[in-house]
């Protein structure tokens, strides 16, 4: 019975060395296979710094406007019995851009990529009416900067040739509007839209009677204004493809065709330089327009001359009876009562505040932009996990285990004699 006591115990001890021997050995497999699995997912992981540059071309173009009912929202031509009106389609995103970008690389196939964008969008029309005695015309230019954090997708031929998309949203944070606008008034244009009036005829020759004198009398205003303009927040979108081929370990080439999209509403404009001359015409004698015959000033040399209604816009969403502005006739440039007052101003609506900016309907402009880029790419792959060092590590593992395999079954007393 001891025997067999003896026996089950040994068995029993020989049976859990080696189940304890095969656990080992298995652990030591699934952590090898573990670590060279998180060795082959972390491939190609590290920083890069990257530098572009490009030119775009408008994109999902839109009608172009001015905010300002003086000038308009389309291009209107008129004279001698011609007649073209057309809209004016176009964005206010084209141009050549400057890209400056970095991002980090998770593996060869996925990152996060920041971009900063410089970009300078050359004047354009935003709007013209050309007519026998009326004339207007706005142009825009723009430099933008702009942010883009991007998702990055990446793939290659494991050789030099790859393919990248990234897709993210666009922040403009920083926007400086160049605009130019100039009018020439025959007709009294200026006075029926900023005063809320009927056309008022300045010019004699459009007046029955009068008009049999050719050039009795006339009135010009002549205005020319350079402004900067204000913008609402917004966000928009970027999005790109492009191709790349590596020159060496750090340095790729690459091209990219890339969206950059968003749509902004206006919040301010101020006038930086502002003029208007008033003139009379008596017999085509030019004679200097005294003030009294305009609503505001009949003659204005530069901007800290006029006054703060001609050169602050402010735009609001919604116009309303309170609002500082005599287009829509609840507000008046005359006071009611006197003899002008009593014939443009017979319901004796309140006044408008020459001294407090003129309130406008807020617009929303399209800047988006199809560029083309071109640059290049400066990797920074991390030691551990690039794939020569992923290589060298798994051989120097490996290389470990058949020495220490190769010291623990080899006999000493192999050659010995009992």
């Amino acid at each position: 019975m001891k025997r067999t006591l003896t026996l089950l115990t040994l068995l029993t001890l020989t049976v859990s060395s080696f189940s304890i021997e095969n656990t080992l050995m298995i652990t030591k497999k699934t952590k090898k296979k573990t670590s060279e699995t998180t060795m082959k997912n972390r491939e190609g992981r590290g920083g890069y710094l990257s530098i572009s540059g490009g030119y775009g071309i408008p994109f999902l173009t839109t009608g172009l406007r001015s905010p300002l009912k003086e000038i308009g929202d389309k291009d209107w031509y008129q004279r001698n019995g011609d007649l073209s009106v057309k809209p004016n389609f176009g964005t206010n995103g084209a141009g050549f851009a400057l890209n400056v970008g970095g991002g980090f690389m998770f593996n060869k196939y996925l990152g996060f990529d920041a971009m900063l964008t410089f970009a300078w969008h050359p004047e354009v029309l935003d709007a013209r009416i050309d007519t026998k005695d009326y004339y207007a015309t706005q142009k825009s230019s723009t430099f933008g900067m702009y942010l883009s954090p991007h998702l990055m997708f990446h793939w290659d031929n494991n050789k030099r040739f790859g393919l990248t998309a990234k897709v993210g949203p666009c922040l403009p944070f920083f926007g400086k509007p160049d605009t130019r606008a100039s009018i020439k008034d025959q007709r009294g244009r200026l006075i029926e839209t900023l005063a809320g009036l009927p056309i008022i005829p300045l010019n004699t020759n459009s007046i029955p009677i009068l008009n049999q004198i050719p050039n009795l009398a006339n009135l010009e205003i002549e205005l020319i204004g350079r402004s900067h303009t204000v913008f609402n927040p917004t966000l928009g979108i970027s999005a790109s493809l492009g191709a790349d081929v590596k020159l060496s370990k750090n340095f790729t080439l690459f091209a990219e065709i890339r969206v950059q999209a968003y749509t902004i509403t206006l919040k301010e404009t101020i006038f930086d330089e502002f003029k208007q001359t008033a003139t009379i015409r008596v017999l085509g004698a030019p004679i200097p327009a005294p003030d009294g015959l305009l609503p505001f000033p009949s003659n204005i040399r530069n901007a800290s001359e006029a006054p703060e209604f001609l050169k602050h816009i402010v735009f609001r969403k919604e116009i309303t009876e309170e609002s500082n502005t005599a287009r829509y006739g609840t507000k008046s440039f005359f006071p009611g009562g006197d003899l002008i007052g009593s014939i443009v101003n017979p319901d004796n609506a309140p006044l408008i505040d020459p001294n407090k900016p003129r309130d406008e309907v807020m617009p929303k402009i399209n800047a988006s932009t199809l560029y083309f880029n071109a640059g290049i790419r400066i990797s920074f792959p991390s030691k551990k996990y690039n794939s020569e060092s992923a290589t060298k590590t798994v051989k120097t593992k490996k290389s470990k285990k058949s020495k220490t395999s190769s010291t623990t079954f080899d006999d000493p007393d192999a050659g010995a004699e009992h």
